[in-house]
């Protein structure tokens, strides 16, 4: 469900916090600031809650990069400076953007490979 869910959620503060600066400093940069604070916190979580607690491996609980989707959805607000145009094409290309993104990073989880004769996925 991440990759249909996580997109859902963070557009609403990347939305949020594009307006504000678009109104107020027609600064179309709100989605990547968002995501890079958002980004920032998680990884303060991972290592706070998994790695200094429990001494668990961060690389297994890495979370998901959605800077390329917000630097998408910024320039779609710049190059369009229509309300509109951003909400329908830089809101559907930032979803769609987002599993591709991240397809490097979980790559090797979809990798089948064999232990004691058994063939896992």
């Amino acid at each position: 469900w991440w990759p249909i869910v996580t997109p859902v959620t963070t557009i609403t503060f990347c939305a949020a916090l594009q307006y504000y600066n678009w109104v107020n400093y027609r600064q179309p940069f709100g989605a990547t600031l968002t995501i890079l604070a958002l980004g920032f916190g998680k990884w303060v979580a991972v290592y706070t809650s998994w790695w200094w607690w429990s001494n668990y491996p961060p690389n297994f609980v890495m979370p998901a990069t959605q800077i390329p989707s917000a630097l998408v959805l910024d320039a779609t607000g710049l190059l369009a400076t229509n309300w509109t145009l951003t909400a329908v094409v830089g809101t559907w290309m930032y979803a769609a953007l987002f599993y591709p993104a991240n397809r490097p990073i979980f790559a090797y989880s979809h990798t089948p490979i064999v232990v004691d004769g058994t063939l896992l996925s």
